[in-house]
């Protein structure tokens, strides 16, 4: 099991304001957690600081608190039903390691938390360059806690940064043909970006070509979520693809691609044929740092957006409107915007990107139902005017522009949404940054797992894909001629 811990931007600012203190001196706080988990993750999703009062600690020599302020804050945690952080700041720079007194004191406040939480004890320790380290004591048998380091920590808002355990993912060592790439941001930017596990939920015409480029950025782990298989239809739009890959899942064939294509043997590519709304699909995007959404239906983007603010993993979405004219007989208007949604940034239902109404119809299958599509208005999404690969391409570039600048904040300048408006030209970013007042998922901020039941499903269109797919290794699955085989004999049959 891996375990992290994310903290909400404006958070971690008040911590740096008590911890790192003008004098020098170590300072310490308490704060509570809810806990996210996937198949291999453990996330402490830190949600609220409950800073000293006046006599609760000493900050001369090594920092101390007294029995009030602990007390304090168990009954809080109670309350709330979280689980406790213990917070302290060292006088040194990045990830920090434990003195004996650091260890001593945690190991003595573990048996408690948990007596009284029922929830492991989490420590951190900030150093003076806004680097953090963090460890969950886990109690292994009686009267034995064991401390579980963890992998990283970031901090998600406006900006994203990374600290990262180097004894557990030291930074890869990168040849010459990264050279060009190391000249724009340096080692340091690129040995954090590409550490990061980064989701590309919907591998098609745009996610394909998200997809090389993070490989070519020299991300080290990439995870393709699709459960759709590649149809003759696609072929204009996807990357990379020919009819010899028709019938087979688009996640598998790109994932042979990009193996083929990768440029480091330590690159990993996930492949994860499942729905993001079914069990597998959605552990695959909490084992993630960033996601990118490139999917146009309601559903999978409300779970994603829920995912943004649960479990506060930035999701950097991307659409396409593009019509046609009758009247011209050529192209009406084309749109691509991008932007992303996480804590201190819009979600993707304020920037209406989908509607709670089609997220209910996609979950009835309603949105399948050929007669009822019939009967949708002309502007409803299903009727929108197609993508084609050129416009792909400016979206892909978009997105990966919100990427790089949600993770190197060049100049400390951050932006929101943009949209690309092909007709005129023009780049549009006057979108607000932040929700609508009343916006529910503001409310969602680090629950974590408390919401994780309600965002799985079945999914029959995925399941029936599945089903239906062809597969590299034929082992697994029949291979088209008994695929089509089966199809001869449903016709004989009906």
């Amino acid at each position: 099991m891996i375990y992290n811990v994310t903290i909400k931007q404006t958070v971690n600012t008040n911590l740096l304001k008590h911890l790192i203190r003008e004098d020098g001196q170590e300072d310490l706080c308490f704060a509570l957690y809810n806990i996210g988990t996937s198949k291999t993750k453990t996330i402490g999703l830190i949600t609220e600081i409950i800073l000293p009062e006046k006599g609760d600690r000493n900050v001369h020599g090594n920092v101390s608190f007294n029995h009030v302020y602990f007390d304090r804050v168990i009954k809080i945690a109670l309350q709330k039903k979280k689980g406790i952080v213990f917070i302290h700041s060292h006088p040194c720079l990045g990830w920090q390691s434990m003195s004996m007194d650091d260890i001593n004191t945690e190991k003595m406040l573990a048996p408690r938390v948990k007596a009284v939480t029922g929830k492991s004890l989490l420590g951190m320790t900030l150093g003076t360059d806004g680097s953090w380290s963090a460890r969950f004591w886990n109690k292994t048998k009686p009267k034995t806690y064991e401390r579980i380091w963890c992998q990283s920590v970031k901090v998600v808002g406006k900006s994203f940064s990374i600290t990262y355990d180097d004894r557990q993912t030291p930074p890869p060592i990168f040849d010459k043909q990264f050279i060009r790439t190391i000249s724009a941001w340096g080692n340091k930017k690129q040995a954090d970006i590409s550490r990061l596990k980064v989701g590309i939920v919907g591998i098609g015409s745009v996610g394909s070509q998200i997809a090389e480029s993070l490989l070519r950025t020299g991300i080290q782990d990439i995870y393709l979520i699709d459960f759709d298989i590649v149809k003759l239809k696609n072929l204009d739009r996807l990357h990379g693809i020919n009819k010899e890959n028709i019938g087979y899942l688009k996640s598998d064939t790109y994932s042979k691609k990009l193996n083929e294509y990768k440029l480091l043997p330590s690159q990993k590519i996930h492949t994860i044929p499942y729905s993001i709304v079914e069990e597998a699909g959605l552990n695959a995007a909490l084992d993630c740092d960033i996601i990118f959404c490139c999917v146009d239906r309601p559903w999978p983007r409300f779970v994603l957006n829920c995912i943004a603010y649960a479990y506060m993993i930035p999701v950097i979405d991307g659409g396409i409107d593009a019509s046609f004219s009758k009247k011209s007989n050529n192209l009406e208007q084309a749109r691509w915007r991008t932007y992303t949604s996480n804590p201190e940034r819009r979600c993707m239902k304020c920037m209406g990107q989908y509607s709670p109404e089609d997220v209910s119809l996609e979950q009835s299958g309603m949105l399948e139902d050929q007669n009822y599509i019939k009967g949708l208005s002309k502007d409803h999404f299903l009727n929108r005017g197609e993508n084609v690969y050129a416009f792909s391409m400016g979206l892909a570039g978009l997105q990966m522009q919100q990427f790089l600048s949600l993770v190197l904040t060049p100049k400390g300048v951050y932006y929101g949404a943009k949209e690309m408006d092909f007709t005129t030209g023009n780049i549009d970013s006057d979108f607000k940054f932040n929700c609508q007042s009343n916006c529910e998922f503001s409310a969602m901020i680090a629950i974590g797992d408390d919401i994780k039941g309600s965002l799985i499903a079945n999914h029959q269109v995925a399941q029936e894909s599945r089903a239906n797919a062809l597969y590299y290794d034929n082992t697994k699955k029949t291979t088209l001629l008994k695929s089509l085989f089966r199809n001869v004999l449903s016709l004989f049959s009906a």
